[in-house]
């Protein structure tokens, strides 16, 4: 009976001591705080398995991004408006500069008396090859460049710089007169005041490269639609290019006139001996060809003015292009100079 009264005893001060500690935790503050903050106060789900970090992890700064942000707008391609009109884009729009990477060269002649400083003064950037054409044998040339003789014109400084630099050609060489700007001298030089400077500037080196050869002239007159007629009857006797192309042309390509007649029926390209080549094409003919048409010239009969003349309409198709030679102006002037306006090319012509 004793231990029973123990038994009970004890259960009843395990349940006072239980009353007790619940009054302090709902009666205390640090105990009304922590039954706030208990999983069980509503009795309605299991806690949350504690986040125990390690030991490493006690304290961390978050980690800082340093790969560099790409604005996704300016990482994209530029779109292309497939519906514009191309002719609009031309007409408005100046054509791409050339690219600076491409080696260049001026090659022309001159006589004594003609002032080419220029060249060396404007045009810093090309290569020169000046060739004086009337020097005595004796007399050292003040270019380092010269003929042998003075014949055919612009021909032989032309053929003569080919062949001394055969095959060691920089990308794109230039052929042009000795005469800078003004009128009538310089009327054939296609850019405001007729200035070769401001032609050489505006031409694109990328697209003489591309195509091989250029005529520097845009205006198809004189030249175009038909300029040499080799076989025109009656013959017109104040054409004698016209009258010994025929024979100038067989010798210089090995064929026999009938032949010619049916390669150059006529012969068309706008005038006046200045043209752009690459490399590339002067080198699609070997050194022996240049050197036979150097030959000609030199033994040639016939007076300077004339085989000057023939040569003249000649050079295109050395340089590959076939006999008529005329390509439409506007687009010439776009895709050579750049000049995509009719504004911008009536501005070359407006102090004549």
């Amino acid at each position: 009976m004793a231990r029973q009264w123990v038994r009970i005893g004890s259960i009843a001060a395990a349940v006072l001591i239980a009353l007790l500690v619940l009054s302090s935790i709902n009666y205390l503050p640090q105990g009304r705080a922590l039954f706030e903050a208990s999983p069980f106060k509503d009795g309605d789900h299991e806690p949350e398995a504690p986040y125990r970090p390690q030991a490493e992890e006690q304290v961390k700064q978050p980690a800082v991004d340093t790969t560099p942000t790409i604005n996704e707008d300016l990482a994209k391609p530029p779109e292309v408006d497939t519906h514009h009109d191309a002719s609009e884009t031309a007409a408005s729009t100046p054509a791409a500069p050339s690219p600076t990477e491409l080696t260049k060269a001026i090659v022309m002649g001159k006589l004594t008396s003609e002032d080419t400083d220029w060249v060396a003064q404007e045009l810093i950037d090309w290569q020169r090859a000046i060739y004086v054409v009337d020097l005595e044998p004796n007399v050292t040339s003040p270019t380092g460049f010269r003929t042998k003789i003075n014949k055919s014109k612009e021909a032989m400084p032309y053929l003569t710089y080919i062949i001394d630099h055969y095959p060691n050609f920089p990308d794109v060489m230039v052929f042009i007169h000795a005469h800078r700007k003004g009128y009538p001298k310089a009327w054939h030089n296609e850019a405001k005041g007729h200035d070769a400077v401001l032609m050489l500037r505006a031409l694109r080196l990328d697209v003489v490269a591309e195509r091989g050869y250029v005529n520097l002239r845009c205006t198809e007159v004189p030249g175009c639609p038909d300029e040499i007629q080799p076989w025109r009857n009656p013959p017109d006797p104040e054409k004698l290019p016209e009258h010994i192309y025929p024979y100038v042309y067989a010798d210089f390509f090995n064929m026999p006139l009938s032949q010619v007649r049916k390669e150059a029926e006529v012969v068309s390209t706008p005038c006046c001996a200045q043209f752009a080549v690459s490399r590339e094409q002067t080198l699609k003919r070997p050194k022996e060809d240049y050197e036979h048409y150097r030959n000609y010239l030199e033994e040639t009969t016939y007076d300077d003015d004339t085989i000057g003349r023939v040569l003249e309409y000649m050079w295109h198709i050395i340089f590959g292009r076939s006999a008529v030679h005329c390509d439409n102006a506007m687009e010439c002037q776009c895709k050579v100079f750049g000049r995509c306006s009719k504004k911008a090319i009536a501005e070359i012509y407006r102090d004549e």
